[in-house]
């Protein structure tokens, strides 16, 4: 057996010394990898929740507009009736008398008594608030100033329309995407059954998504709006 040189046992010890420092090499590299692939993990995920909240929020809104301007006939049909009895009745005695009708007409549907053809039985929740809105808005305007009419539609209506918009929009929403309390309606068009010009219904509403971003307290605000065109049967 051929005995070991200082040359060979020199050798050795380089060949020891190099597959150390590679693996010191590759620990260093991964350490100074590591978080930039983190921060491209997180940053992917961020994009991700962003985007499909963003698709749920602009199909939330547009659902809810389309569907509240495909139901708004039978709002006209009512605002017609409103039109040929406004004078000889007050305001409000008027409307307090629509919906009564609308009432009757839906306990009858609920309860399947009969089959019901009136057309104020399939008037939708939100619609039946814009008569009672309007009611409102009528019984102030021949109360109130222009300023001070202005300041009361602003202060008393125009939030119980965004809320009730809110509700709308919840309901067309996916809960498993969108949350309730994220959700909100910054902005609502109701229409007109009058002014031709008017005649669309709109709502802008904004959601908050919260980055999932370790010790960054970070939340973006989406922004989604739609308006739709009344169908009234004409």
């Amino acid at each position: 057996m051929a005995a070991v040189t200082p040359n060979d046992e020199f050798g050795m010890e380089r060949v020891r010394r190099f597959a150390a420092d590679e693996r010191g090499g590759i620990s260093l590299e991964a350490t100074l990898a590591l978080p930039f692939f983190l921060a491209f993990v997180l940053a992917l995920v961020c994009l991700i929740r962003l985007t499909v909240a963003d698709l749920a929020l602009h199909h939330a809104v547009s659902e809810t507009v389309k569907q509240m301007a495909a139901n708004a006939y039978p709002v006209q049909l009512l605002a017609e009736e409103a039109r040929k009895a406004y004078e000889q009745s007050p305001v409000g005695g008027q409307v307090d008398g629509w919906l009564g009708h609308i009432r009757v007409a839906r306990d009858k549907l609920v309860q399947g008594e009969q089959w019901v053809d009136d057309y104020k039985a399939f008037i939708p929740d939100a619609l039946v608030q814009w008569v009672e809105w309007e009611r409102q808005k009528r019984e102030q305007a021949e109360k109130l100033g222009r300023d001070e009419y202005d300041a009361f539609v602003k202060e008393r209506i125009d939030p119980y329309v965004r809320s009730a918009f809110k509700l709308a929009v919840v309901h067309y929403s996916d809960s498993s995407v969108l949350k309730e309390d994220r959700l909100a309606v910054v902005e609502a068009t109701v229409p007109s059954f009058t002014d031709p010009e008017r005649r669309f219904v709109g709502i802008e509403a904004e959601y908050a998504v919260k980055l999932p971003i370790p010790f960054v307290n970070k939340t973006v605000t989406l922004r989604k709006k739609a308006y739709e065109r009344i169908w009234t049967g004409a």
